[in-house]
């Protein structure tokens, strides 16, 4: 599914990008429901703007129930309004009713990984999206990311066939298994490390080949402290144990990402210096746009503060260690126009 990359070390790049992205979608979808509201977008301008204060290029990663309900939609064109951005597209399976012939996921429905429903339907739900973004907002989505990380062999045909020409769905040292239903179950990154690759998938049934250059792969910010634990990081076990020593706070140890509901600023300052080190080129840092009022995952006005302060600081800690912030789509460009993927 991926090809090979050339890392920024190997090319004696001057400068890392980092990209901001938000997967912006309905309120507090980790709380299964038959229905969901939108009422977050509210506060999402004024974060566009604090953002944007703070020196990032937010990319917005849209769902179409957010752009089909007039809140939603308005609050993507006040961002728009205000620059510095850029809308992709992102879907769950389950959160609406699709007008054609979807798989059944059941009464409450099950929340389907887009690529265990097959790649034709995959495709249908991303084109369904994109044509919304357009229509609603007049956009093109040339980033994607898939709905609770979904990601399987065939996706790349999906993603090209829709015109998106750069992907952030991988989550390296994560998996995203689960073996209580096969239309749950996730792709497992724990053996892979954060590195910018091309996605392919191979001729079949008479559909031509998704070569490399087609879409680009670039994954979420990662990185396992000391390096040297990488392979033992996908014990669950061990997993457990490096978190449990990690905050006592005398030392860093595990797995860490660019992902501030769980992660502190200096873990994450620690993670972009270690991508560095490594010459990974591009710094992606990843929130849920309904992280923005109290939610399961931030359940006080308290923690949601703390967590936009937050995504503020790393911003400009990425920027002080020599980052420059951009969308995804200008951070493909980047990659491609200085050839740090092969």
């Amino acid at each position: 599914m991926t090809a090979s990359v050339v890392n920024k070390a190997s090319r004696g790049a001057e400068s890392f990008r980092f990209c901001f992205t938000l997967d912006t979608e309905p309120d507090n979808l980790w709380k299964l429901a038959s229905r969901y509201t939108l009422e977050h977008f509210a506060f999402l301008p004024d974060f566009h703007k604090r953002l944007l204060d703070a020196g990032a290029r937010p990319t917005y990663l849209t769902t179409s129930e957010v752009v089909e309900a007039p809140r939603g939609r308005r609050a993507m064109e006040q961002c728009l309004e205000a620059g510095g951005c850029e809308i992709g597209a992102h879907f769950h399976t389950w959160t609406r009713a699709w007008p054609f012939t979807v798989p059944d996921l059941g009464d409450p429905p099950v929340p389907a990984m887009a690529h265990q429903l097959g790649q034709e339907t995959e495709e249908r739900m991303l084109d369904y999206t994109c044509r919304s973004l357009r229509d609603a907002l007049g956009v093109e989505a040339r980033s994607y990311r898939g709905g609770r990380w979904s990601l399987g062999p065939e996706s790349a045909r999906s993603l090209a066939n829709c015109g998106i020409t750069v992907d952030s769905s991988v989550t390296p040292g994560w998996s995203w298994r689960d073996p209580r239903d096969p239309r749950l179950n996730g792709p497992d990154w724990t053996r892979t490390r954060c590195e910018i690759s091309w996605l392919t998938a191979p001729a079949d049934n008479g559909r031509p080949a998704i070569e490399p250059g087609r879409v680009l792969e670039i994954p979420v910010g990662a990185a396992v402290f000391p390096d040297a634990l990488r392979g033992l990081m996908r014990s669950p076990l061990a997993r457990r144990v490096c978190r449990r020593v990690s905050r006592s706070g005398r030392v860093r140890l595990g797995h860490f990402w660019l992902r501030p509901t769980t992660m502190s600023l200096e873990n994450m300052r620690a993670t972009m210096k270690a991508l560095e080190r490594r010459g990974c080129p591009a710094w992606v840092f990843m929130i849920h746009s309904s992280e923005i009022m109290p939610c399961d995952k931030l359940p006080t006005d308290q923690a949601v503060k703390a967590f936009m302060r937050r995504c503020v600081d790393v911003t400009r800690a990425a920027i002080e260690l020599g980052a420059e912030a951009a969308t995804l789509t200008e951070c493909d460009a980047w990659i491609r126009r200085n050839g740090y993927v092969s």
